[in-house]
């Protein structure tokens, strides 16, 4: 991975266009398909974020016969993992090289015939309404100008009963909290030193003035509710990496045993931790 593409998942990305989101994961996909078998706090999050939702799933109880699809399924590893527990999957990227990935995965993995992986687009997806009695939709919500709308169109495919299960980015995460120059306690000493300085935000850093799209679990629950689905069940994880003025002072492997200590902390619902993770699962029901 290139010292670009670190710093692409460390800090907040830019605000797209899903154009611009779609060319960049066509032209990156290699590099978000290995964080799965990385053993970095990056590795450590998405791993823990695959095993977490794999384990919501396996206690829905789903008969095998359940159709499922995974919208915004990247290089298929949570399509796949269903597959291997007997579930047909119906799988779906915007971009086509995320698809290439997932289905050389599938063979890999011998699931083939139980994953269907093709283009789609979340706004306008080709499958009957409520067709799946699971819909996943794991990590696309942060990249999306309308999620409104996506989630509105998630729930479409979902059929009465039917879960839908998705990832977002914490806008409360702990990490920026910490970092003198992100805290939000101390935006009033900021200002009064940019004041003093003569400068102002333009002069800020990149990261601090380009975000991506971030959520509060409220802001969820306005969307699901809207959509005709109400949040059954999150959980938050993923804590760092923790910066001093933007910049990472922990090795790597501290920051791996760090998240790991404060994500159990999490498990166990400590209050401050139990809400504050990178991102968040939730699961939501459709209603009856």
């Amino acid at each position: 991975m290139t010292a670009c593409e670190e710093k692409l998942l460390d800090k907040p990305m830019p605000t797209p266009t899903d154009n611009q989101v779609a060319a960049y994961f066509a032209a990156n996909a290699l590099t978000w398909h290995n964080l799965y078998k990385r053993n970095d706090l990056w590795g450590e999050i998405y791993q823990r974020r695959l095993a977490s939702l794999l384990s919501l799933v396996d206690n829905l109880n789903l008969p095998r016969d359940t159709p499922v699809a995974d919208i915004g399924c990247g290089a298929g590893m949570a399509a796949l993992a269903l597959a291997q527990r007997g579930y047909f999957v119906e799988a779906t990227d915007v971009a086509a090289e995320m698809i290439d990935l997932a289905k050389a995965n599938a063979v890999a993995a011998a699931v083939q015939s139980r994953v269907s992986v093709n283009v789609g687009d979340i706004y306008h997806l080709h499958f009957p309404t409520g067709a799946f009695g699971l819909v996943l939709s794991i990590g696309v919500i942060p990249w999306l100008l309308a999620p409104r709308e996506a989630i509105a169109e998630l729930a479409r495919i979902v059929r009465p009963g039917g879960y839908l299960l998705l990832a977002a980015d914490n806008r409360a995460r702990l990490a920026p909290l910490l970092d003198p120059a992100t805290s939000p306690a101390l935006s009033s000493v900021r200002r009064g030193f940019k004041k003093m300085l003569g400068t102002s935000d333009s002069a800020a850093p990149l990261s601090e003035s380009v975000r991506s799209y971030r959520h509060t679990i409220k802001e969820m629950d306005v969307f699901l509710d809207q959509a005709g689905l109400h949040r059954v069940h999150s959980e938050t994880l993923g804590f760092g990496p923790f910066t001093f003025f933007y910049r990472r002072f922990l090795p790597k492997n501290l920051e791996v045993a760090l998240n790991r200590g404060l994500q159990r902390l999490a498990d166990l619902d400590w209050p401050l931790f139990r809400s504050t993770g990178a991102q968040f699962l939730v699961l939501a029901k459709k209603h009856n």
